[in-house]
C-alpha cells in the first residue's frame, strides 16, 4: 500500500512508496508537470500537505506516476528528471536461472542434478539403484576428489 499525490494541474498520480515516505517530511516533485509539493508523513499517514511550493527545489522524486484519466499513461521508475530509479532490483543470483547442483550440502552426489545423461531414460529415472560410476563418470570423479580433500561429511 502506498500514498499518492494527485496533481490537479496535470492530472498525474504520483505514488509515494511506503519505505521512503513512512516517517518523512520534505518536498516532492510531480512527475507530470514538475510542481513541487511539501508533505509531512507520520507512520504512513499524511500529517500535513500536500502544499504547493513554487520555485523550491524538491528533496526527492516519486518512484512511479501515471495518468488514470488519460488512458493510464505511465511514467516508469528511473525516467530522468521525473521519477527516481528503483534501487531494490534483484541481485544477479536472483534472475530466474536455476542453480544446477551435483552435490548435497554434505558433499554426496545428488540424483537430481541436471542435465542428466541421455542414459537416464524417461524423466531421468534411474530406479532405486543409481550406478553413478556408469551413468555419470565425470560426477563420480569429482566426488572422489572431494572425498580426498575432506569436503564430504557424514551427519
Amino acid at each position: 500500500m502506498c500514498d499518492i499525490i494527485w496533481c490537479k494541474k496535470c492530472d498525474t498520480v504520483n505514488y509515494l512508496d511506503p519505505f521512503n515516505f513512512w516517517n518523512w517530511e520534505g518536498k516532492i516533485k510531480c512527475a507530470g508537470c514538475g510542481t513541487v509539493y511539501y508533505i509531512h508523513m507520520i507512520q504512513g499517514h499524511m500529517y500535513r500537505g500536500p502544499e504547493e511550493r513554487p520555485g523550491e527545489e524538491p528533496d526527492i522524486l516519486p518512484l512511479y506516476a501515471d495518468k488514470p484519466n488519460q488512458g493510464y499513461e505511465k511514467i516508469l521508475p528511473g525516467t530522468p528528471g521525473k521519477t527516481r530509479p528503483y534501487n531494490c532490483l534483484p541481485r544477479e543470483i536472483y534472475l530466474g536461472r536455476a542453480d544446477h547442483r551435483k552435490f548435497s550440502i554434505r558433499g554426496y552426489p545428488m540424483r537430481a542434478w541436471a542435465p542428466q545423461p541421455p542414459s537416464a531414460g524417461i524423466a531421468g529415472s534411474h530406479g532405486f539403484k543409481w550406478d553413478i560410476e556408469k551413468l555419470s563418470p565425470e560426477v563420480w570423479q569429482e566426488f572422489l576428489e572431494k572425498k580426498k580433500k575432506g569436503e564430504v561429511k557424514d551427519w
